[in-house]
C-alpha cells in the first residue's frame, strides 16, 4: 500500500464510522419517541391493548439498538483512557512510601478470570484464576448455556468482585455484560484456585459476610408476573434479590429486593426505578454486613442488617433481612452511585458515578452524614487528572484514614490522603489502540489488605 492510499483508507473508516453512529442515533431516538407515544396513547385512549402493543414494538426496536450498539460499536471490556498507562510492566507508577499505607492489594480487572496480589511496590505476590467453564460444565442458572459457542464463556466473562479470606480462600463473582441475567454465578476457590464449592444462581455483584461466616450475596431473576400490589411495575423486568449463603455453600434464604421495599414504609421510593426498557429497574450493586460495632454508631440499623445500593433509583438503604423489609432509605446528590459504606465515624462514603458538575470528570467520592445529609468530605479530579467512571468502581476507606479509590473504566485505582493527595497510583497495563485511541480493560476492584491480615502468606 503507498503514503497516498492508507490515510484515504483511514478518511473512509472515519466515515463508516460517523454513519454508523448517525444511524444508531436515529434508531435512538426512534425508540425514544415511540416510548413516549405508547405512554400518550395510553393516557390520552385508556387503552391496555394499544398500550402493550406500542411497549412491545418500541421494546423491539431499543433491542434491536442495543444489539447494533454491543455488537458494532461498543465493547465493554475496553474503555476510552484518559490518562496514560504505565511506562513499564510496573503498573504501580506511583508509590510515595512516607504517606502511602502498606500492604498488599487484590486486583481484578476484566482482562481475565483471575485475581492477582500485588505489594506495594507492583511486585506480583499471588495469584488465583479458574474460567467460569472449568467450574461449571452445567449451568442450570443459564438457560441458553449449552447454546453458546464453547469460547463465549472463556472470553466474554470477567470476575466481578472477591472476597478474600485470611487463609487464601476466595469468593468469586462470575458475571457478563452480553445477556440477562449477567448475574452467572459465586464459587468459592481455595489459595490454589481448587474449587470448594459453587452455586447454581445468577448471583452478581457483590458479597458480605456476617458474623457466623455465613455469606450475603445479590441475586436476580426474570420476573415474569409482577407484584399485584405494585402494579404499575409491569413485567417482564429483573428482579433483584439477595442470597443468604452458609459458609458451606447452601442456599439458606432468598428474597426479593423490590418485595423489601414493599413491606416497608419506603415503598414510595419504587417510584424512582428506572423505565429503561431493558428492564434492569433496581440494579443493586452492593450489600456490606452491619456488625455490632458499626451498628451503634447508625440509630437506623441494628446488628445483622445490610447497607445495600440501588442503582437505578439513585438509593442506598438498610435492609432486614430477618424481616425482609426496608428499615431506612435515602437518596441524595449522587447518581448511578457504587459502595457505599458505613463508616465507624457515623458517616457514610460512596463512590458517585455520575453525579459531579465539575470540570475534573463526572465521578466523586463523597463521605457524608446520613441524618444532616451533609457532605462531610469529598474527592473530585482536576482537568489533568480527571475522575471519570460512568459504570462500576469503588471506594475503601484504610486504616490510615487515607482512601481507596477505584475508577474502573479508566482502568486506574488510586490512594488519596484527607487532604486529597494522591500517594498511590496504580494504572492497568493491560490497554490496546484501535484508531489512534488508547483503551484500557476496565479494573473491576483493587482491595487493599493490611500488612499482617493475609495469613497464608506467612506459610
Amino acid at each position: 500500500m503507498n503514503a497516498l492510499a492508507e490515510p484515504k483508507n483511514q478518511n473512509r473508516q472515519r466515515f463508516g464510522r460517523i454513519l454508523e453512529r448517525l444511524r444508531l442515533t436515529v434508531l435512538a431516538v426512534l425508540v425514544m419517541f415511540l416510548a413516549f407515544v405508547a405512554g400518550g396513547v395510553s393516557t390520552i385512549l385508556k387503552a391496555p391493548v394499544v398500550d402493550d402493543f406500542m411497549q412491545s414494538v418500541s421494546m423491539g426496536l431499543f433491542y434491536l439498538y442495543e444489539s447494533n450498539v454491543n455488537a458494532d460499536t461498543f465493547d465493554y471490556f475496553w474503555y476510552p483512557a484518559h490518562l496514560p498507562g504505565p511506562k513499564g510492566k510496573n503498573p504501580v507508577v506511583l508509590n510515595d512510601a512516607t504517606r502511602a499505607g502498606t500492604g498488599y492489594n487484590l486486583i481484578i480487572g476484566t482482562h481475565e478470570q483471575a485475581a492477582t496480589l500485588i505489594d506495594m511496590d507492583g511486585k506480583i505476590v499471588h495469584k488465583w484464576a479458574r474460567r467460569f467453564d472449568e467450574i461449571w460444565y452445567e449451568a442450570p442458572q443459564l438457560a441458553d448455556y449449552d447454546r453458546q459457542e464453547a469460547n463465549y464463556w472463556a472470553e466474554q466473562v470477567y470476575w466481578r468482585r472477591a472476597h478474600l479470606y485470611p487463609n487464601g480462600d476466595i469468593l468469586v463473582i462470575y458475571e457478563t455484560p452480553y445477556r440477562t441475567p449477567y448475574g452467572l454465578g459465586l464459587a468459592k476457590l481455595d489459595k490454589d484456585s481448587n474449587v470448594i464449592w459453587k452455586i447454581d444462581e445468577n448471583v452478581h455483584h457483590d458479597t458480605a459476610i456476617g458474623r457466623r461466616g455465613e455469606i450475603y450475596t445479590l441475586g436476580q431473576e426474570i420476573n415474569e408476573t409482577g407484584y399485584e400490589d405494585y402494579p404499575a411495575l409491569r413485567p417482564p423486568f429483573i428482579d433483584d434479590s439477595v442470597l443468604i449463603v452458609s459458609a458451606d455453600g447452601k442456599v439458606e434464604k432468598e428474597f426479593s429486593i423490590i418485595k423489601a421495599f414493599l413491606n416497608s414504609q419506603y415503598s414510595a421510593f419504587l417510584s424512582f426505578m428506572s423505565s429503561n426498557l431493558r428492564g434492569d429497574v433496581v440494579h443493586a450493586n452492593t450489600v456490606q454486613y452491619i456488625d455490632g460495632a458499626t451498628a451503634q454508631k447508625f440509630a437506623f440499623a441494628d446488628e445483622g442488617h445490610l447497607l445495600i445500593s440501588v442503582r437505578e433509583m439513585n438509593v442506598i438503604a438498610v435492609l432486614d433481612p430477618v424481616a425482609e423489609r426496608i428499615v431506612w432509605a435515602q437518596t441524595g446528590p449522587w447518581k448511578a452511585q457504587h459502595e457505599p459504606v458505613m463508616l465507624n465515624n457515623g458517616r457514610i462514603i460512596l463512590f458517585d458515578n455520575q453525579g459531579n458538575d465539575g470540570d475534573g470528570g463526572a465521578t466523586r467520592i463523597i463521605e457524608f452524614d446520613p441524618i444532616s445529609g451533609a457532605i462531610n468530605w469529598s474527592h473530585e479530579g482536576t482537568v489533568e487528572q480527571p475522575l471519570d467512571s460512568p459504570y462500576w468502581g469503588s471506594v475503601q476507606r484504610l486504616e490510615s484514614g487515607n482512601t481507596m479509590i477505584v475508577e474502573s473504566t479508566n482502568g486506574r485505582a488510586l490512594e488519596v490522603t484527607p487532604e486529597g493527595k494522591i500517594v498511590w497510583d496504580y494504572r492497568s497495563p493491560n490497554r490496546k489502540t484501535e484508531d489512534g485511541e488508547e483503551l484500557v480493560a476496565p479494573l473491576m476492584d483493587v482491595v487493599r489488605f493490611e500488612p499482617g491480615a493475609l495469613t497464608f502468606l506467612n506459610r
